[in-house]
C-alpha cells in the first residue's frame, strides 16, 4: 500500500498509522485471535473495538469538524489493509466506510457520529434487497411511512453485535435514511454465515419504529459516495489478505524440503512465486494510485469508477495469489490447521462483497463509454 520510497512527511505519517495500526492488531492477537472467533454468533470483540476506537481509526476519514481525524481516504485505506493482514474480525471497514460515511455527509450534528467515532456504540448500514428471485433488486421495496418501517433488507455486512441500523427507505419524500435500534417492535433478524465464518444479516420490518437522520436527494448521493469509498476499502483489506498469504507461502518454501533441499530453490516454484509477486504489486500499485484520486473527486462517476478499477485489481490478485499459496503448501494447505486456508477464505469473502472483479470491470466500462470519465 506504501510507497517506501517517498520521504515526504505525508508518507512518513502514513507509515507511522501504518506502524501503530499493526502493532494494535497483533497486541490483540493477530490471526490466533480471528481463528478462535470464527463462526462466533457475537461476531467480534468489543474490547479490541473499544481500542480500534480509542486509536482514532474509526474516524480516520471523517473530518475534524465532525469529531474526526480528517486524514482522507489514503489514510482509511493503510488501516483496511493492517485489517485484511491481520485477519480481524471486528467490522471497521464497514463502520469507517459506509456508516461514518453515510453519517458526517448529511448529519454531521447528529449524536450517533460521535458515539460511532468513538467506538461507543456500533451500527450498520442497510441499503441492499432481494428480488422475488433472490437477486439484487433494482428498485428499493422498504418504506418509511407514519414513522415506521415495513418491508426487508439483505446482504447487512457488519452487523452481527451491531446497537443499531441505518436503513435506506424509500418516503413520501425520496429516499430516507432511519435509524432503528436492535430490540425495536417488529424487527427480526437472519443470520448468513459466509466462507471465512463471518455473517451477514438479512432484516425483516413490520410496521418497526424508527429515527428519521434525512430524507431527500442527498441521501442518495451519500449512499453513493460511501459505497465507493468502502469498495476501495474493501479492495484495500484484500491487498492486506493478499500480502500476508503471499508472505507465509515465502515463508514455507524456504523451509519445507523436498529431495533434500528447500522447495523454494526449484525453478519451476520460483517462477511462480515471482507471478505471484508481480500479480500483488499491480494490485497494490493501482490501490496507491486510485485512493488519492478518489478523494479528490468531485463527481460521483470519477469515484465510482476509480472505486471499481481498484476493486477489480484487488479481487483478480487475492484469488488467484491466495489460491496459488494454498496449491503450494501441498495436501497441508487444504487442512484447516494451516493459517494460509484461512486468508483464502477472507479473499473469496471480501471479493464477492460489493460486486466481484466481473462486476466491477463492467461498471468501470459502461463509465467510460458514457463519458462520465476518462481517467
Amino acid at each position: 500500500m506504501l510507497d517506501e520510497t517517498n520521504d515526504s512527511e505525508a508518507a512518513q505519517e502514513l507509515r507511522l498509522l501504518q506502524d501503530s495500526a499493526r502493532t494494535l492488531l497483533e497486541r490483540v492477537g493477530g490471526v490466533a485471535r480471528a481463528r478462535a472467533l470464527r463462526g462466533n454468533t457475537d461476531g467480534w470483540d468489543s474490547t479490541v473495538m473499544g481500542e480500534i476506537a480509542e486509536a482514532g481509526m474509526l474516524g480516520i476519514m471523517a473530518p475534524e469538524t465532525a469529531g474526526g481525524l480528517g486524514m482522507g481516504l489514503e489514510a482509511a485505506g493503510v488501516i483496511a489493509t493492517e485489517i485484511g493482514r491481520a485477519l480481524a474480525p471486528e467490522p471497521v471497514v464497514p463502520v469507517v466506510g459506509l456508516v461514518v460515511g453515510m453519517l458526517h455527509r448529511i448529519c454531521p450534528d447528529d449524536a450517533g457520529l460521535a458515539e460511532a467515532i468513538a467506538g461507543e456504540t456500533v451500527a450498520a448500514l442497510a441499503w441492499q434487497e432481494r428480488d422475488p428471485q433472490g437477486r439484487l433488486a433494482d428498485t428499493m421495496a422498504c418504506r418509511y411511512e407514519g414513522n415506521t418501517l415495513s418491508g426487508s433488507k439483505a446482504w447487512v455486512a457488519g452487523a452481527m453485535g451491531a446497537d443499531h441500523f441505518l436503513v435506506v427507505a424509500e418516503s413520501q419524500n425520496g429516499p430516507a435514511l432511519v435509524r432503528v435500534t436492535q430490540d425495536a417492535k417488529g424487527f427480526s433478524k437472519t443470520p448468513m454465515r459466509q466462507s471465512d465464518g463471518s455473517h451477514l444479516l438479512e432484516l425483516l420490518f413490520d410496521s418497526t419504529p424508527g429515527e428519521l437522520l434525512a430524507e431527500g436527494p442527498q441521501v442518495a448521493e451519500a449512499l453513493a459516495a460511501a459505497i465507493a469509498d468502502t469498495t476501495a476499502l474493501a479492495a484495500a483489506e484484500l491487498v492486506g489478505v493478499t500480502e500476508k498469504a503471499l508472505e507465509i507461502t515465502l515463508e514455507f518454501l524456504k523451509t519445507r524440503e523436498q529431495f533434500g533441499k528447500a522447495i523454494g530453490s526449484f525453478q519451476a516454484i520460483q517462477h511462480r512465486a515471482v507471478d505471484m509477486h508481480l500479480n500483488i504489486e499491480i494490485a497494490r500499485a493501482s490501490i496507491t494510485e486510485t485512493l488519492p484520486l478518489i478523494d479528490a473527486a468531485t463527481d460521483a462517476a470519477t469515484r465510482t469508477r476509480q472505486s471499481s478499477r481498484a476493486k477489480a485489481r484487488a479481487c483478480t490478485a487475492a484469488l488467484k495469489i491466495t489460491r496459488e499459496a494454498v496449491q503450494m503448501h501441498g495436501a497441508v494447505g487444504y487442512t484447516d490447521e494451516l493459517d494460509v486456508g484461512l486468508y483464502l477464505n477472507r479473499a473469496i469473502m471480501l471479493s464477492a462483497w460489493l460486486g466481484d472483479a466481473a462486476t466491477h470491470r463492467r461498471r468501470w466500462l459502461e463509465i467510460r463509454e458514457t463519458g462520465g470519465d476518462t481517467k
